[in-house]
């Protein structure tokens, strides 16, 4: 199934796929009253944050990222290749990480470093949830 493309830029995947126009597929039912659709839109940004979180104190590569993310989050985010890599590829695209590829038991690796434009913008992302989670905390008292 899809569904819009509601970023205010064109997303990852129409970016590199323009033939789908703003059209992409969710990962999520998209029916609004799902919470697993509440908690995919809410997911695609954190996993940005979360990200960022993850490489502060020391690089690491996708799959330990993702550990970390989940770890973090307290299980509400839950990264799959689907959902890390363009991520990923989003972040290092805008200068926030970058990465590298090293040898580590036979297998090559992609590392991922976050960098000073990275950490500047985790300070900034980390203020804005401060300041929108007490919002949502007084808006979801019913």
């Amino acid at each position: 199934m899809k569904d819009i493309c509601y970023s205010n830029e064109a997303c990852i995947d129409c970016r590199t796929n323009p033939t789908r126009g703003n059209l992409r597929a969710m990962s999520a039912p998209a029916n609004p009253t799902s919470p697993q659709y509440w908690k995919s839109l809410i997911n695609q940004s954190a996993i940005r944050f979360f990200i960022l979180r993850a490489l502060w104190d020391k690089d690491s590569y996708g799959y330990i990222l993702s550990k970390e993310i989940e770890e973090t989050s307290w299980g509400f985010c839950k990264p799959t290749e689907s959902t890390l890599y363009p991520a990923l590829k989003d972040l290092e695209k805008r200068g926030l990480i970058h990465s590298s590829t090293i040898k580590a038991n036979s297998r090559q690796r992609k590392m991922y470093h976050i960098t000073e434009t990275g950490r500047l913008a985790f300070r900034t992302a980390a203020k804005t949830w401060g300041e929108i989670i007490p919002a949502i905390r007084k808006s979801t008292t019913l």
